[in-house]
């Protein structure tokens, strides 16, 4: 079996959404330093890198981390290529590329190529679904969708977008790096940090080939 991780991880000073508090990991302890070990510390929001939303984030007394559905974490998933020219992720593209009856889907956008440069920029212009494709989705029976951007929905639609997905109990598996990853089928298996009464959680990310 092949593992491939999909996961962008966590580094002091790393790409946040834009007003969110920059991301902290340092040291609170050092053996150099004359410790007896070496002890980290780490301050970060909970969209910083790959993780979960759940409806909590848009939804006001939406369900929140415990209540997260761990089936839908694990299992079939296929990975779609988004062609270059696709700006957004709409119905019409996605009634063009034969998915109706997948339960995880993640899109491979160009947007994947920011997580090769250590320290890349926000882009305002990254691919995702619109709220028609959301609405598609939901329709069609899926459980978890999942991109490489920072959000799963497009900047103007953002909260109208995560309102349809979110009020459905679809998944939502934001800011992945499948830049190196082939479309086609695998096996997602996705296992978030176990925080309590929280409206998103970071995770670890891996396909099994």
């Amino acid at each position: 079996m092949i593992y491939i991780d999909i996961t962008v991880g966590i580094k002091d000073g790393m790409l946040v959404w834009p007003g969110d508090k920059a991301v902290e990991v340092g040291w609170d302890a050092k053996i150099a330093d004359g410790h007896e070990s070496n002890v980290t510390y780490v301050r970060m929001g909970v969209h910083c890198g790959s993780h979960i939303d759940m409806p909590l984030h848009f939804i006001e007394g939406g369900k929140t981390t415990e209540a997260l559905d761990l089936d839908a974490l694990i299992g079939p998933v296929e990975v779609v290529e988004v062609p270059e020219e696709i700006n957004k992720i709409d119905r019409k593209f996605l009634e063009s590329i034969s998915i109706e009856n997948v339960k995880r889907v993640l899109f491979k956008t160009r947007t994947s190529r920011m997580w090769t440069q250590q320290y890349p920029q926000f882009d305002y212009e990254y691919v995702a679904l619109d709220a028609s494709g959301a609405g598609w989705l939901v329709e069609h029976g899926c459980r978890l969708v999942g991109v490489d951007a920072m959000a799963v929905i497009v900047m103007e639609e953002i909260v109208k977008g995560h309102e349809i997905l979110l009020g459905n109990d679809v998944v939502v598996l934001e800011t992945l790096n499948l830049g190196h990853v082939k479309p086609g089928t695998y096996e997602l298996i996705c296992l978030p940090l176990k925080l309590i009464d929280r409206e998103a959680t970071p995770v670890r990310a891996i396909l099994k080939v």
